[in-house]
C-alpha cells in the first residue's frame, strides 16, 4: 500500500491492496461520482462514494452479522 494524497480533496489515504487481498479497496465501493472517470486518478473513499463510503462499509458489516446470525439458527 502506498499513502497518496486525493486529487479531489487533498485528504491523505491508503491506496493499493491490503495485507492478504489480491486487489485495491476501491475495486469494492462502488462509483458514485456519475461521469467522473477515474483511470489515472486516485480518490479517497468518501469521494469516491461522495461522501457515503462509512455508511456502506457500515451498513454491509450490519448486513454480513445479521446473515452469520441467521445461518447459526438454521
Amino acid at each position: 500500500m502506498e499513502k497518496l494524497v486525493c486529487e479531489h480533496c487533498g485528504t491523505k489515504f491508503n491506496c493499493g491492496a491490503p495485507v492478504g487481498k489480491d486487489r485495491c479497496w476501491c475495486m469494492d465501493l462502488p462509483n458514485l461520482r456519475g461521469g467522473f472517470d477515474l483511470a489515472g486518478a486516485c480518490v479517497c473513499p468518501d469521494c469516491l462514494t461522495m461522501g457515503k463510503a462509512k455508511a456502506m462499509i457500515k451498513s454491509r458489516k450490519v448486513k454480513q452479522r445479521q446473515r452469520a446470525a441467521s445461518a447459526l439458527r438454521k
